[in-house]
């Protein structure tokens, strides 16, 4: 399934809406700093919460993102600069990124298997970023691997 989101800065105060191919709501974000930990909920149409992904500092500085997924931690991811060079470390069910990150261009990988291709689709919906997940059966775990991988480029807010 393809999936589709307005071509907007990330913000930590806001909610977003993501909508399937037909045009209708598939998902609502809710991006919420707090004190202890910055929180994106991941819930479905009818506002029952699918998954989480809980962004906290390291003690080296960092920024980690764990996903959860009915209240377990099913992985993280990492953003990790060194000497100006950006990656990231995907750590959920062998997965693998590859592509250009930071303009929103990538591929997830299992193995030599594609599980989602995250880009801009200019000619067919100008301004809105698609997550195209049509390739295994874990939509969810994609996306919420997309929604770390989009709040990791962000400003990160300080904790209140």
């Amino acid at each position: 399934m393809k999936l589709y989101f307005d071509q907007r800065p990330f913000s930590w105060e806001d909610q977003y809406t993501i909508y399937d191919e037909t045009d209708h709501a598939a998902y609502q974000i809710l991006a919420e700093p707090g004190e202890k930990e910055n929180v994106i909920i991941l819930q479905n149409r009818n506002g029952v919460e699918l998954g989480r992904v809980r962004c906290r500092r390291t003690i080296f500085g960092k920024w980690k993102f764990s996903l959860w997924y009915d209240e377990k931690q099913i992985g993280t991811v990492e953003k990790i600069n060194n000497h100006g060079v950006v990656r990231y470390e995907l750590n959920y069910n062998r997965w693998r990124i590859c592509g250009n990150i930071l303009g929103f261009e990538y591929d997830i990988y299992d193995g030599q298997y594609m599980v989602m291709h995250a880009g801009n689709e200019d000619n067919a919906y100008p301004g809105k970023y698609v997550l195209d997940t049509s390739y295994s059966n874990n939509e969810q775990a994609a996306l919420l691997v997309a929604l770390a991988m989009e709040a990791a480029n962000s400003t990160l807010p300080p904790r209140k």
